[in-house]
């Protein structure tokens, strides 16, 4: 029978046991899986992570757009120190959301060419 442990409830002695055989499923994984499909994973993963970011670079850009707009409107009508600080939060949305889109270039310093893509 299990002893109960300081807070009134019983140790489980199957803790340990799963989480050696979680450890050996790591290993059989990167043993038996990495080597004959690795690389094709490798290229898998990249490609969901390049087009998340994209996905989120593109509404970052798009809504710091907004709010630079909005900000822009405010100034002209309220002539308010707010409007700046509006304009300012939609400046670093757009810079935000253009390193996502081009990481090399922070998007706004473009030096023309494309971001090179791959392992280099």
């Amino acid at each position: 029978m299990s002893k109960p442990d300081d807070f009134g409830g019983f140790r489980n002695k199957k803790k340990g046991n799963s989480i050696l055989w979680i450890f050996f499923g790591v290993i059989g994984f990167i043993t038996i899986y990495f080597p004959l499909f690795g690389s094709n994973l490798r290229f898998t993963v990249g490609t969901f992570f390049s087009q998340a970011f994209t996905t989120l670079g593109t509404i970052c850009l798009t809504l710091g757009l907004i709010i630079m707009v909005w900000g822009f409107l405010m100034l002209l009508c309220a002539r308010s120190m707010k409007a700046i600080s509006v304009m300012l939060v939609g400046f670093f949305l757009m810079l935000l959301g253009s390193f996502f889109l081009e990481p090399a270039n922070l998007g706004v310093i473009s030096n023309g060419e494309s971001v090179p893509k791959g392992y280099h």
